[in-house]
């Protein structure tokens, strides 16, 4: 993703440092002076069950052995019914701030952790409010070699493409409201570009927290591929030669079909 991603580093306005000033975005806020009745939101949901395990292929990897869970709020302009309903508060806020194009709750279970991870876009920065959380040192974020502990009504903005793990190593869930924002740039189309691109890419994962059948055709695909790689996994662990060979037919005949098309 480098070439793609290289735009939104030269072009930024702000530090391409893993932590990010929140002076930057003051329309921020609105969010920061109303967090306690976003966490009233949130832990109403928690506690109702709706905040779970979700069938959207670019966080699969989060959902095992339900370490991680998440409700989703906002997706672009994609509007998701669930969180109008059963947010309304928090939507209505979250709303407010124009950059704001991704948003959900999620809850790190207690003695769980997210291993080392980056995602791979630039065009955004990540914004995480604390809501309910141990407000211990054990539970945090490790963001590069910078160290942050989950703090209720605190919130940090960083960079997602720096390698960053999150721990909770307590006995209490932690709740946080993450989000996606617009990582502001010098040249508008070229922001305005990125907007549909992420717009784009993010509809094929949308998935509604109650209605299953509401879910974007990346997630329906990815069920595919999920099973795809667990087959893969189980002959690697059975033969490795039988697993090399097979990838290698199977790109083979990727490029093959891909040089046929040019042809």
């Amino acid at each position: 993703m480098v070439p793609f991603n290289l735009p939104a580093y030269g072009l930024s306005k702000v530090e391409t440092t893993p932590r990010v000033s929140k002076e930057h975005f003051p329309e921020l806020r609105v969010i920061e002076d109303n967090w306690e009745v976003i966490r009233d939101e949130a832990l109403a949901l928690y506690e109702g069950g709706k905040i779970t395990a979700k069938e959207d292929l670019p966080a699969s990897s989060f959902y095992k052995d339900n370490r991680w869970t998440s409700f989703y709020l906002k997706l672009y302009d994609n509007r998701i019914p669930s969180a109008y309903d059963l947010a309304p508060k928090t939507m209505a806020l979250l709303d407010q701030v124009p950059y704001l194009n991704l948003a959900l709750f999620a809850v790190l279970m207690p003695g769980k952790k997210l291993n080392q991870h980056h995602d791979p876009f630039a065009y955004t920065l990540r914004y995480s409010l604390g809501l309910s959380t141990p407000n211990s040192e054990k539970c945090g974020l490790q963001i590069d070699d910078f160290r942050y502990t989950w703090r209720d009504g605190d919130s940090i903005i960083f960079d997602e493409t720096y390698l960053h793990s999150a721990y909770n190593d307590t006995e209490m869930p932690r709740v946080i409201l993450m989000t996606d924002i617009d990582r502001p740039l010098r040249l508008g189309f070229v922001q305005k570009g990125y907007w549909y691109f992420g717009r784009f890419f993010n509809r094929l994962f949308m998935i509604d927290n109650v209605d299953a059948s509401n879910t974007g055709i990346g997630n329906k695909l990815g069920k595919g591929l999920l099973a795809y790689q667990k087959v893969l996994k189980s002959i690697k662990k059975k033969n490795r030669k039988a697993y090399y060979a097979g990838k290698w037919i199977v790109i083979g005949g990727l490029l093959l079909l891909i040089g046929s098309a040019f042809i």
